[in-house]
């Protein structure tokens, strides 16, 4: 299934997580588990990804660790993906047909469908699933019907 549009990022997240909500959600988005992958309600979805800082430094340069975020709007249920392990499904509210993801430092607004979305977050099938800031996660928005 072709998605209808899709966005990539693939930055330092000094904060070690990704935020998904209506660009509209006024901060009603949850507060943040550290010990939970994922953390969600109706108006947010918080993803723990690899933090800038979790990069070895022995030669005294720094370099900052990047995670990657792709972000797929899809018309309609998609297959399962055998490729991917899913690590969360919910839904989202979206009045404004728009989402922002990102955290404090920098944010990336995409299309997404207006009123409740089907959020689907998935992983590459080798990531363990005891790692609580995988360097690469797939968010699928879908309409609920």
């Amino acid at each position: 299934m072709q998605p209808l549009s899709t966005a990539l990022i693939r930055r330092p997240f000094h904060w070690g997580i990704v935020i998904v909500s209506d660009v509209k959600s006024g901060g009603d988005i949850p507060e943040v588990h550290p010990n939970a992958l994922v953390t969600a309600n109706d108006h947010g979805v918080i993803v723990l990804v690899r933090h800038a800082q979790d990069i070895p430094s022995f030669d005294g340069n720094f370099d900052w660790a990047e995670s990657e975020v792709m972000v797929r709007l899809l018309p309609a249920s998609a297959a399962t993906r055998t490729d991917r392990r899913e690590v969360f499904r919910g839904r989202l509210s979206v009045p404004s047909g728009r989402i922002s993801m990102g955290d404090a430092d920098d944010e990336v607004v995409h299309s997404a469908h207006s009123g409740l979305n089907e959020v689907v977050i998935t992983v590459a099938r080798d990531v363990d699933e005891s790692d609580r800031s995988p360097d690469a996660i797939q968010i699928d928005l879908l309409p609920v019907e």
